[in-house]
């Protein structure tokens, strides 16, 4: 696939609608990755390539945002994603020990699926509902006050343990 059709037209118009937003090509990499990612799921090397020849952009300054911030992912995610927040008051909350439940949730579905498993977990910063901690994203689905007691139930919703 060519650097020219690599992105939708949905896409292709998001990314001009962007640059025009900006007064530099800079300022508006953190929106387009944002969009690249919820379209492709991931930032590839592929998408980098395109930025820059297609639309000028700096490879080392979209590396940079890349490699910065959390929220953008390099590698193929699994099918649904947990982002957990590990920030002190989820921790205070007990997120801790609903971590370790849900490494060994993941680590089960590792053993009978392999590389297939469904889930995969990233420590974020913050969610921003500190009040209803420990708090976690399932593909993009918020759940608060998770304890340990109700992950598995949780998690089951999007894949069966068994």
């Amino acid at each position: 696939m060519s650097a020219d059709n690599l992105f939708s037209v949905g896409l292709q118009e998001t990314i001009k609608k962007e640059l025009s937003r900006y007064e530099t090509k800079r300022s508006s990499i953190l929106p387009i990755l944002h969009a690249i990612q919820d379209e492709c799921g991931w930032v590839q090397d592929q998408h980098i390539d395109s930025l820059e020849s297609v639309y000028g952009f700096n490879r080392v300054q979209i590396k940079e945002v890349l490699t910065f911030y959390k929220a953008y992912r390099q590698e193929k995610p699994r099918k649904h994603p947990i982002q957990f927040c590990d920030n002190i008051v989820c921790c205070m909350m007990g997120a801790k020990e609903v971590m370790a439940k849900i490494e060994r949730h993941i680590k089960t579905l590792e053993t009978k699926h392999g590389e297939d498993a469904p889930f995969e977990m990233i420590g974020v910063p913050c969610l921003g509902v500190c009040d209803q901690a420990p708090a976690m994203l399932v593909n993009k689905d918020r759940h608060h006050k998770v304890t340990v007691d109700n992950v598995d139930q949780i998690l089951s919703k999007y894949a069966p343990l068994t």
